[in-house]
């Protein structure tokens, strides 16, 4: 039996975050993982960045995280999204080369001498022990699982028992044992799906129909950057139109999210387009991005037409759309179903409350996107860490990260559909931007071992000047966010009267207006808690009560 600190279930971007974390803390550290390839694949669109998104790459890169390192090294298209509007909604996003960024994260990885690497299924977990197949023992786990929980893709009427469908067109086996292991430990567990688009031949698009989208030059990094990227790649964007939508509709009894196939609930915010179709019948039209899935690559991936649809509709419809007539399609789009615990069942550590060993991270948290479980796992490698060595835990909440904002909307309000995080989620977004992500996270991150002081030196030299323009910018803003912040504090455990009256007031739905008025929430924390209630919302009910 091998001995270590902490042991981490899943080589993806929740896995690699928190394998590294870990061994940055100074715990013995084994990731298990099926394959090499495993690390750092970027399994569905070729980007990173965006709304909410770029800001927690940035205060992972804060806490000596390894996703904006890799993503400076591989990326091959840069933007800087909402450029017009305020630094609170300003978002770098970036094309990225997926074999570039695989290599890099291997390379990152090579760094941490107290990190092992094994590519092993779990075939046996014990977690009252602390056991892995029966080899391996720790004081900590950290499961970071992504889709491979009975996971099942399915295209058309095809359905494969599988956790991913590899670029070689194979399989790699979904794992049947875990989610009856935590069944048995008492975690609830909820089914969810995510989908993906056919990939295409670059070769077999006329370009000429479509829109180019030019990137920035110069453009921001999300880390230090990388003197030695000089790759550049064009983006394009096409739409569909009246046809495609057509042979949707007449065909979308063959649709497995339709027709009952497929009872997993899917993203609201990144839906299929056999679910834009017929959610949005108002709308003649859809954009289609086409982003290259590396520098030298010949595959597109055409970014808003995931779908479950069978290979024969998708030859029809994706053939219809501006450019893609002569569409030769190098993978067919599929759905995934898989199993999620209710993250309610975790603390703001990502700590099991029956379990204090373990951890957990990424889509078994219910969350979609590499960047939320990127930041999951950082988190919940470095607390892993912490119980195992018995140090301080990294404790972040929704007034000092967007990923504070992450975790308690999670392990407070659960989720009933795949959670992907907006800037629009944080009430004190202006001061939880990617530019000043150092300043705030940095000096925690020095402390618990996390980043050197010579990295973090080095991140705020290169952002101080940046962050003293904005703060000096949006002063007066700056000031009411930390006024509320420090009410915020004060008022988690304040009553609501009994005859509180949510009527009419700004900014509640009408659902979660009569949800409210049925649970009567005792005070802020329960409040708090309600599935579907808005930290703006929060706060509207907090100054209906001190008026």
């Amino acid at each position: 039996m091998q001995n270590y600190d902490v042991i981490v279930i899943g080589g993806g971007h929740a896995g690699v975050e928190a394998a590294s974390a870990s061994a940055r803390r100074g715990a013995k550290t084994l990731l298990m993982t099926m394959a090499e390839s495993d690390l750092g694949a970027l399994s569905c669109n070729p980007s990173i960045g965006g709304p909410g998104k770029s800001q927690m790459v940035a205060e992972m890169s804060a806490l000596g995280g390894v996703m904006g390192r890799a993503a400076d090294r591989a990326g091959i298209h840069w933007r800087t999204l909402n450029a017009t509007h305020g630094a609170a909604t300003q978002a770098l996003r970036a094309q990225i080369d997926r074999n570039l960024y695989h290599d890099a994260i291997v390379d990152i990885l090579s760094e941490y001498k107290n990190l092992d690497i094994k590519y092993e299924a779990v075939f046996d977990l014990d977690i009252q022990n602390k056991t892995v197949n029966d080899a391996y023992t720790a004081k900590a786990i950290v499961l970071t699982t992504g889709t491979f929980l009975h996971g099942v893709v399915t295209r058309g009427d095809e359905k494969i028992s599988s956790g991913r469908l590899q670029d070689d067109g194979t399989y790699q086996a979904a794992d049947k044992n875990i989610s009856d292991v935590l069944c048995e430990a008492g975690f609830k567990i909820l089914r969810l799906k995510t989908g993906t688009p056919a990939r295409i031949y670059r070769d077999s698009i006329n370009w000429d129909a479509c829109e180019i989208q030019e990137p920035d030059t110069p453009h921001d990094w999300f880390d230090l950057g990388d003197e030695n990227n000089n790759y550049h790649s064009a983006c394009y964007i096409t739409h569909t139109n009246e046809k495609t939508h057509d042979v949707i509709r007449q065909n979308i009894k063959n649709a497995p999210m339709y027709n009952g196939d497929i009872v997993g609930t899917g993203p609201r915010y990144c839906p299929s387009l056999e679910d834009k179709v017929m959610r949005f019948p108002e709308h003649t039209s859809h954009h289609v991005f086409l982003e290259p899935e590396g520098y030298n690559s010949d595959i597109i991936y055409p970014n808003g037409i995931s779908t479950s649809f069978g290979r024969d509709i998708q030859d029809i419809w994706i053939r219809t759309i501006a450019g893609l007539e002569n569409a030769r399609i190098a993978r067919y789009g599929y759905a995934i179903e898989y199993d999620a615990i209710d993250a309610r069942a975790l603390n703001d550590k990502l700590q099991s409350k029956d379990l204090p060993h373990m951890f957990m991270a990424g889509q078994i948290n219910g969350t979609s996107g590499y960047e939320e479980a990127a930041a999951q796992g950082l988190v919940a490698g470095a607390n892993a860490a912490a119980y195992a060595l018995g140090t301080d835990y990294l404790e972040l909440d929704r007034t000092n990260a967007m990923i504070g904002v992450l975790i308690d909307d999670i392990t407070t309000l659960g989720v009933d559909e795949p959670y992907r995080m907006f800037t629009s989620r944080a009430e004190y977004r202006l001061n939880l931007r990617a530019d000043n992500a150092i300043a705030r996270l940095g000096k925690i991150g020095v402390k618990l071992g996390l980043i050197s002081q010579t990295q973090y030196d080095k991140i705020y030299n290169l952002k101080r000047d940046i962050i003293a323009e904005n703060d000096k910018f949006y002063a007066g803003y700056i000031a009411r966010n930390e006024r509320e912040i420090a009410a915020y504090k004060r008022d988690a455990d304040m009553k609501i009267p009994a005859d509180f009256k949510y009527d009419n007031l700004p900014g509640l739905t009408n659902e979660l207006i009569e949800k409210l008025n049925t649970v009567r929430p005792e005070n802020i924390a329960d409040l708090s808690r309600i599935p579907g209630m808005t930290p703006a919302g929060i706060m509207v009910v907090l100054r209906k009560i001190k008026a």
